[in-house]
């Protein structure tokens, strides 16, 4: 209880000083309250993370060297990392783990996220109560938990991480969605764990960057769907302006693909092609951000909110008031933010390119 209550005691310097740098006090109480607590949870978390767990974060690194992923080491490394990585970004305003397309550059990421996910996604797939969804990488679970608040679909997770997993169910239950919402433990390049038909939409955000072989996983979404069903895919894609030949683009590719957590690079192209052959009807692929058509504006906020906890955390480990290894992992997730800015600048990858597409079945609607 006395350390508990010392720990308590700790974090509430730096989750004030993290609230401020977000600006969560022009939120509303319940989503004030929400980002205090989440974030204060984070802190607990990094705060008590063993040192093994902190050993095989900064290792799994190694893996964004790749182009694909191969091995059952790769698969542990992808573990190793989002289990550390979640509690990161959950410190500020991407919990979600993803910058989301830009639609108005004044409500910033979470208002972003919130908006994109309703009008960007929910509603294109045509969901609402009765129809069942399923959430390919669902991380910590809370894009399936707003999309089913906002929609009243029953929204299934499935994820590698059997801690996310957890969280996922742990939050659903808290806030009285469990029935609304499912968690399954599993990986995504193994057969999906459910019955031919049982879905009425799928989608997935920034997740597929791990897949061994695209084709097979996609045949095998299209098993899991219903007639009809639509798909939503928002992923990490190379634009033409890439250059493979220019090695200050390569350098850049390299950085990026460390900061957000991404192996396979495909183009859209290559992503409606697989589409297509696997038994799919595209009925858009284009760059969802609207507001300027870059992601930019809100990379920058997530870089300055972490850059500045990195000085403020720096101080607090100095001082002995929080464990050093605070300062490693900020700094290692860190590493690479300008380089994000400079190739979204440059038009040469995005975050936030959006393909929707149809299993045929019944007619089709854009």
């Amino acid at each position: 209880m006395v350390f508990r209550a010392f720990l308590g005691a700790t974090l509430v310097l730096p989750v004030a000083l993290l609230g401020g740098l977000c600006g969560w006090s022009q939120s509303s109480p319940t989503v004030l309250w929400y980002r205090v607590s989440t974030s204060a949870k984070a802190l607990y978390a990094l705060f008590t993370l063993p040192q093994n767990d902190i050993d095989d974060f900064l290792r799994s690194y190694e893996i964004f060297d790749k182009e694909a992923i191969s091995t059952s080491e790769d698969a542990q490394n992808i573990v190793n990392y989002y289990q550390v990585i979640n509690h990161l970004c959950a410190l500020g305003e991407v919990e979600k783990m993803y910058i989301p397309p830009v639609l108005d550059l004044k409500r910033g990421i979470f208002g972003n996220q919130v908006l994109w996910e309703e009008t960007g996604m929910a509603d294109k797939l045509n969901i609402g109560p009765g129809k069942k969804v399923l959430d390919v990488g669902c991380g910590r679970g809370r894009i399936a938990h707003h999309v089913a608040s906002y929609s009243g679909a029953h929204v299934t997770g499935l994820n590698i991480d059997r801690s996310q997993i957890a969280m996922g169910r742990e939050y659903a239950e808290a806030t009285s969605m469990g029935s609304k919402l499912e968690f399954v433990e599993g990986n995504y390049n193994d057969p999906l764990p459910f019955a031919d038909g049982a879905f009425d939409a799928l989608y997935h955000v920034q997740a597929l960057t791990y897949a061994k072989d695209l084709p097979a996983l996609l045949r095998d979404m299209h098993r899991v769907l219903k007639p009809g069903a639509k798909v939503s895919f928002l992923d990490w894609f190379k634009l033409p302006a890439y250059d493979p030949s220019d090695s200050h683009h390569r350098k850049l590719l390299a950085d990026v693909k460390a900061v957000i957590g991404a192996v396979w690079t495909p183009s859209p192209e290559e992503y409606v092609e697989a589409l297509e052959q696997a038994g799919f009807v595209v009925l858009s692929s284009r760059e969802a951000s609207e507001d300027g058509g870059h992601q930019y504006p809100l990379v920058k906020q997530a870089e300055f909110f972490y850059e500045t906890s990195k000085v403020i955390v720096a101080t607090l480990a100095n001082l002995g008031l929080i464990p050093k290894h605070f300062d490693t992992l900020l700094t290692r997730l860190t590493q690479g933010g300008q380089s994000f800015v400079e190739a979204d600048k440059l038009s040469l990858f995005t975050t936030s390119w959006q393909i929707i597409a149809q299993k045929p079945g019944q007619p089709l609607t854009a």
